[in-house]
């Protein structure tokens, strides 16, 4: 899970302004220096292996960084005087700071480019950059086949509906390629279009004018089943993710909902405001979330005496990660909900998304969460549900692709029958 943004990092404007005013060649070093110093006085992760700079710097320690990044610029000086081909000093820029946040061999901090950033900042508002579709590679005509398709969309708009499938982009067949490389023949500028030929459902060929545009996504749907149980499946925790899923319990009982489904199956998790805005709404008074600093120091986000008071059950699979994995190990632990499913992910640290004076980030452990009874979920392996019901690989692949029928879901039957049959 995110953190919020650290403040701190408005304390470097006089270095940005360095670097704005300086040469190419001293740009490199300064957004080096600039990383290095980031990774020193920022990263408050309390798991780390040996050779880190500790909490407590001193002046040897800040010389060692200004001697490494003399090291460096003697490098970019052998490069810019002896070098015989051409060169992009930007792309070594991003090469230099991804490799350094590589070398942290940490599993969750990674360096962002501008481009990468831009679009990082936009899954994280739970929207991207495309056409609006959700897509699988169709197994007869190897086209792309349409699974779903967002409110407001160019695709939307265009006509495009579920069940079409594209065969061409301005005329160019897509059939045998990759989703990536469709994508890539997709990707343009907001306000450009393509023109997209479908195959519709009756066998019918229709050419249509699409607009590349900002898409919005919903991280919430829900639905009511049978005997009154409500349904609701959280893709992610991203941003609005808690208002809309307050939104969708409040609905379903205003319908008459007597029991909920929580489904987080193949959630990648989020923000940690989101998650504890859902579980401050679900549970009773108590700790819902324990931030661990590098010193060891507890941080903890309590929730108030309000709660729904109605039977549930969560429902998780091992592609369940970050947020998704600590929301249910929290309704678990205070023995709010049963859980189905089977083993989560394991992960219990939290980043920091830093800006960079190249226009990129840094998204840097900064920390590590706990449950309420102090349960590190990336020491036990992850979270394990109350009862294991595995999906076959023909169900789990139906499943990515929305296409399990709810009658032939293992793991989703198993909820209902926890519910119905108590």
């Amino acid at each position: 899970m995110e953190n919020e943004k650290n403040e701190k990092k408005y304390t470097f404007k006089n270095m940005l302004t360095l670097v704005i005013s300086a040469s190419a060649l001293t740009c490199v070093v300064l957004c080096f220096i600039f990383l290095t110093i980031i990774g020193a006085m920022k990263n408050t992760d309390s798991d780390r292996g040996p050779g880190f700079i500790t909490p407590n710097r001193g002046t040897s320690d800040r010389n060692a960084i200004s001697g490494e990044a003399g090291e460096f610029f003697d490098l970019l000086e052998v490069i810019d005087e002896r070098f015989i081909g051409a060169f992009d000093l930007s792309e070594i820029t991003d090469a230099a700071m991804r490799a350094a946040v590589e070398s942290l061999d940490d599993d969750w901090s990674y360096y962002m480019s501008r481009e990468e950033y831009e679009e990082f900042m936009a899954n994280s508002n739970n929207q991207y950059r495309g056409i609006g579709v959700e897509v699988v590679i169709d197994d007869d005509t190897e086209g792309m086949k349409i699974l779903g398709v967002y409110a407001d969309s160019g695709a939307g708009r265009a006509g495009i509906v579920i069940g079409d499938i594209i065969t061409a982009i301005d005329g160019e067949s897509i059939i045998g390629l990759s989703l990536p490389e469709i994508r890539i023949m997709l990707r343009r500028d907001i306000g450009e279009t393509a023109r997209i030929t479908v195959l519709r459902e009756s066998g019918v060929y229709e050419d249509l004018t699409v607009t590349y545009d900002v898409v919005y996504t919903n991280p919430i749907s829900f639905m009511m089943l049978d005997n009154n149980i409500g349904y609701i499946n959280l893709r992610n925790f991203e941003e609005g993710s808690a208002h809309k899923f307050i939104d969708a319990v409040n609905e379903l009982i205003t319908q008459g909902a007597v029991s909920f489904i929580y489904d987080v199956r193949s959630n990648p998790g989020g923000r940690v405001g989101e998650v504890t805005g859902i579980l401050d709404f679900l549970l009773p008074e108590g700790e819902i979330f324990i931030t661990v600093d590098r010193s060891g120091v507890e941080r903890i986000t309590e929730s108030d005496a309000s709660f729904i008071n109605k039977p549930a059950v969560v429902i998780v699979n091992e592609f369940s990660y970050s947020g998704a994995e600590f929301f249910a190990a929290m309704l678990c632990e205070y023995n709010y909900a049963d859980t189905v499913g089977t083993q989560t992910t394991g992960k219990n640290r939290m980043q920091t998304t830093i800006p960079l004076p190249n226009g990129g980030a840094v998204h840097i452990s900064t920390g590590h969460y706990l449950t309420k009874n102090r349960v590190s979920l990336f020491d036990v392996g992850g979270f394990t549900p109350r009862y294991i019901v595995e999906m076959t690989d023909d169900e789990m692949m139906l499943f990515h692709r929305r296409q399990l029928e709810m009658e032939e879901d293992p793991q989703l039957l198993k909820a209902l029958s926890l519910l119905t049959n108590p």
